[in-house]
C-alpha cells in the first residue's frame, strides 16, 4: 500500500435515543425491511460488477449491488439461489433505517455462457436480476479515450517512491470506449523500472473505465511519462516519483524533548502544531507532555495537552477514558492508560483496551472498550508531498455494552498512520461514515 484512501451493530442515533430515555440497551437486533424492486419483481436497481466468464472462478470483485429499505436496524443476511454453478451472498449489520446499497459477493464458477436469472432473498422479500456469462475466448473491440494524446484519466491512485516496489494499491484509472464486449488486455511501456497493465472482460459496450495496476520498482525520483497501448490506439499519462524520507530515530512515536510536528487540518482548513515540552509523573509512571494547538487565537484548535509514555514496545496515553467516543460521556471524568500503539506489529494484529465501567451522564451504566487492529505494517506511504517508509496503519473502534448485555460496535472509527522516526503522519476520524477530523503532516523536527 502506498497511499491513504478517503457496519455496525447499533447506530449512534439509536444509542442516543435509548440513552436519553434511560432504557436498557440491547445489541442483538435482527434487521427488518425489504429489497427494492419494480412491478415486475426485478431488483431495482441491481448493478452487476465484475467479470463473469465460463469456466473461471469468481473473485472478490464479482458482485451484485442491490438496494434494501431497512425499517429496523440489526444483523442481516441476503442470498441468491445457485445458478449455473455460482451464487451471491452478503452478511452484516444495518447501521440505520432507510435505503442502503448492499454488495453481494459472488461464489463459485459459471459453467456455461448465457444470461443467468437469480432470485435475491432478504427475509420474506425477493426480487430477480440477471448476470451475463461470457466466453473468455471472445476478444473485445475498444479504443482509449483521449488517444492519441493524453489519456482521459479519472484518477491516479497511490504513491510512487524511489526504490520501493509498486503493489496493487498503486494504479491509474483511464477511460475507454467499448464497441464489442469481450476479454481485453492493456499495457504500458516500462519506464524507470516499472509499468502498468490491466486485463479482464467488458460485459457491455460504451464508455467505461479500467484500472491499470503498477508493477516493478521506480529506480529514480522524477516525472515519468507512460504510453498506454490497446491495439492500434495509444495515449499517455504522467507519474511523479518521490524519494522516501530518511530518518535516524527508530521509534514509531518519538517522544524526545523539543520535537515538533506541524499538520494541516483538512477538516478545519487550518494548521496544527504539536510539541514535546515537558514531563509529568502520574501513578508512578513518567509521561512526556505533548502540547497541541494552533490557529489564530487558538481557533479552531484551542491549546490542549496529552500525556504519552513508552514502555518497552508499547505506547500509552494517559487520558479521559471516554475521550475517543462521541456515543456517550461518563458522568464524571475518569482517567487511565490507553495502549494505543505497539512496535513490530504485523498486518492483522489486534489488541484491546481495558474494559471501563461507570455511569453515563444520563444515568445508565455503560461498559466501554477500545479495539485496535493493524491494517498495514511496514509499508510505504505518500502523504501530501512527502514519501515515508516503515509506516504502520492502525484503526480503532469503540465498543459499548450494558453490564449484562453483549458488546455492540459504535459507528465510529479512528484511523492513524505512523512512520518510524517521524511519528503520526496522518489521522482521520469517522462517525456514521462522515469525516469529523483529518490531519496530514506538513513538516516536523525530531531530535
Amino acid at each position: 500500500m502506498k497511499t491513504i484512501l478517503s457496519t455496525l451493530s447499533v447506530t449512534v442515533a439509536v444509542l442516543l435515543f435509548l440513552f436519553s430515555c434511560q432504557k436498557e440497551i440491547h445489541f442483538d437486533f435482527i434487521s427488518e425491511g425489504e429489497l427494492a424492486k419494480d412491478a415486475g419483481n426485478n431488483c431495482k436497481p441491481a448493478v452487476v460488477n465484475g467479470n463473469f466468464i465460463a469456466g473461471r472462478d469468481l473473485t472478490e470483485n464479482d458482485q451484485i449491488d442491490v438496494e434494501v429499505h431497512f425499517t429496523a436496524i440489526g444483523s442481516y443476511t441476503i442470498t441468491t439461489d445457485t445458478v449455473n454453478g455460482y451464487s451471491f451472498k452478503a452478511e452484516g449489520n444495518a447501521k440505520d433505517t432507510g435505503v442502503v446499497n448492499i454488495k453481494l459477493s459472488g461464489h463459485g464458477k459459471p459453467t456455461i455462457t448465457g444470461n443467468d436469472q437469480f432470485i435475491i432473498a432478504y427475509g420474506t422479500s425477493t426480487c430477480t436480476t440477471s448476470v451475463s456469462v461470457l466466453n473468455g475466448a471472445n476478444p473485445a473491440s475498444f479504443t482509449l479515450e483521449g488517444a492519441p494524446d493524453s489519456c482521459i484519466i479519472d484518477t491516479v491512485i497511490g504513491g510512487y517512491i524511489k526504490g520501493i516496489a509498486a503493489d496493487t494499491s498503486s494504479h491509474v484509472i483511464i477511460a475507454v470506449n467499448v464497441t464489442t464486449p469481450g476479454i481485453y488486455s492493456v499495457n504500458t511501456n516500462s519506464v524507470n523500472g516499472y509499468s502498468f497493465s490491466s486485463s479482464g472482460i467488458f460485459s457491455s459496450a460504451g464508455i467505461q473505465t479500467i484500472s491499470l495496476v503498477a508493477s516493478g520498482t521506480p529506480v529514480n525520483a522524477g516525472t515519468d511519462v507512460f504510453t498506454v497501448t490497446a491495439g492500434s490506439s495509444t495515449c499517455t499519462f504522467s507519474i511523479a516519483v518521490l524519494s522516501a524520507i530518511v530518518t535516524t530515530n527508530i521509534d514509531l512515536f518519538p517522544l524526545t524533548d523539543n520535537s515538533l510536528w506541524n499538520y494541516y487540518d483538512l477538516y478545519y482548513k487550518a494548521d496544527l502544531l504539536r510539541t514535546i515540552d515537558n514531563s509529568v509523573t502520574r501513578g508512578g509512571n513518567l509521561y512526556k507532555i505533548m502540547q497541541e494547538g494552533g490557529g489564530p487565537n487558538g481557533d479552531p484548535h484551542p491549546m490542549v495537552w496529552h500525556d504519552y509514555r513508552k514502555n518497552g514496545y508499547d505506547y500509552y496515553e494517559y487520558m479521559a477514558i471516554d475521550a475517543y467516543t462521541n456515543s456517550f460521556q461518563y458522568g464524571k471524568r475518569i482517567y487511565d492508560d490507553i495502549l494505543f500503539l505497539k512496535e513490530n506489529l504485523s498486518k492483522g494484529d489486534t489488541w484491546e483496551s481495558k474494559e471501563f465501567t461507570d455511569t453515563a451522564d444520563f444515568g445508565q451504566v455503560i461498559v466501554l472498550q477500545y479495539r485496535f487492529v493493524c491494517v498495514a505494517s511496514d509499508v510505504s506511504v505518500v502523504v501530501g508531498t512527502n514519501a515515508f517508509s516503515h509506516v504502520y496503519n492502525i484503526e480503532m473502534r469503540p465498543w459499548l455494552r450494558t453490564p449484562s448485555g453483549p458488546y455492540g460496535q459504535a459507528n465510529e472509527k479512528y484511523i492513524w498512520y505512523y512512520a518510524k522516526g517521524v511519528g503520526l503522519i496522518y489521522y482521520k476520524k469517522l462517525n456514521l461514515g462522515f469525516t469529523y477530523g483529518e490531519w496530514q503532516i506538513k513538516d516536523w523536527q525530531v531530535y
